[in-house]
């Protein structure tokens, strides 16, 4: 019976040696090498400042209806009502304008009204005569309308 364990044994030895050695490892596998395309740049077109052709800023008066514009004035428009006028001032800087020189003509500031950015200056001559300095402001620029 020793001699049948021992057999049995080696038989196991050898069924277990004979089974590892076929065994095979697993192939890992490799990644196939792929073809990349490298994107390519492709010619835009820069814009390019073109020069506007010179337009024509409208002829500002120097008065109106005997009322001065103030010098520097641009883009003014007006009829036998009111005139409007845009500058590069501070509401400040046209009130100072329009006290000084109406005030040559004989013109006496009466009422003064002010708010965010705005300002009306109302002037009286002769008791029967009105005229309003209305001032808008927006940045550096100011738009002036005078109405009689």
């Amino acid at each position: 019976m020793k001699r049948f364990i021992v057999v049995c044994l080696f038989l196991l030895v050898l069924i277990l040696t004979a089974c590892s050695s076929l065994a095979q490892p697993t192939a890992t596998p490799i990644p196939t090498p792929t073809l990349t395309v490298a994107p390519t740049r492709t010619a835009t077109s820069t814009p390019t400042s073109t020069p506007l052709p010179p337009t024509e800023t409208p002829a500002v008066a120097s008065e109106w209806e005997g009322i001065p514009i103030m010098p520097g004035a641009v883009a003014g428009d007006g009829d036998e009502e009111g005139y409007v006028f845009t500058i590069q001032a501070t509401p400040q800087q046209i009130q100072e304008y329009y006290e000084l020189e109406l005030g040559k003509l004989g013109w006496a500031a009466s009422v003064q009204g002010a708010g965010n950015d705005s300002l009306i200056l109302t002037f009286t001559k002769d008791a029967s005569v009105m005229i309003t300095v209305s001032i808008i402001a927006k940045g550096g620029e100011a738009l002036v309308l005078l109405v009689k």
